[in-house]
């Protein structure tokens, strides 16, 4: 929720590290996604398969530990409100997507981590020492966790389209500086703009 505060002192764009930690997510995201595809014999060989499942749990573990900072640092950080002619059912719209996506990225995490831990696996975060087990071993359960872990993962894909979607439309539609918030300013079509209108 944007803090309440006077029009003058809203700030224009999100400060340098919720900028950083947003895109290095996304690069994380799409590293995880890459890895897990590409998780078999025919593309890395069958005695790389192994490696490239425990770096893509290593990426996911990472998004979600990266995600639980973000959040800490949002509660200190002085958010951008979204434009104040933006109708209030969109509003809501986007703050209920971009809740979500923060709700994914530290459940879908969590569900794989118990996943490899109900097969009787553990993650082992970068090949520098396994995770300790949370669950003991229960094969059926696991299943339910796969096919719970690859629902969330498409759902988190979706909401990503949705979340870019919008982010180009206000940028070439609206161009109201909603994308140009999160863009450092030399990337920014007028970096003196704010997104308050």
């Amino acid at each position: 929720m944007d803090r309440v505060i006077a029009a003058s002192d809203q700030p224009r764009a999100y400060d340098p590290v919720i900028r950083a930690i947003h895109w290095a997510t996304l690069a994380l995201i799409a590293a995880t996604f890459a890895a897990v595809w590409l998780a078999d014999p025919a593309f890395v060989g069958g005695s790389n398969v192994r490696s490239v499942v425990q770096i893509h749990r290593s990426l996911g573990l990472t998004v979600a530990a990266l995600t639980v900072f973000r959040l800490l640092w949002r509660r200190k950080a002085r958010i951008p409100p979204l434009p104040s002619d933006l109708p209030a059912a969109q509003k809501m719209a986007a703050r209920g997507v971009e809740g979500l996506i923060y709700l994914l990225l530290l459940g879908q995490p969590t569900v794989g981590l118990l996943y490899t831990n109900a097969y009787g696996l553990r993650a082992n975060l970068f090949f520098l020492g396994e995770l300790p087990a949370i669950i003991g071993r229960d094969r059926p359960f696991g299943a339910e966790l796969g096919a719970i872990h690859s629902f969330l993962g498409y759902s988190l894909l979706i909401l990503i389209g949705i979340h870019a979607a919008a982010a180009l439309f206000h940028h070439f539609v609206r161009r109201d500086g909603v994308l140009d918030a999160m863009l450092p300013a030399r990337l920014r079509r007028n970096p003196s703009s704010g997104i308050a209108k």
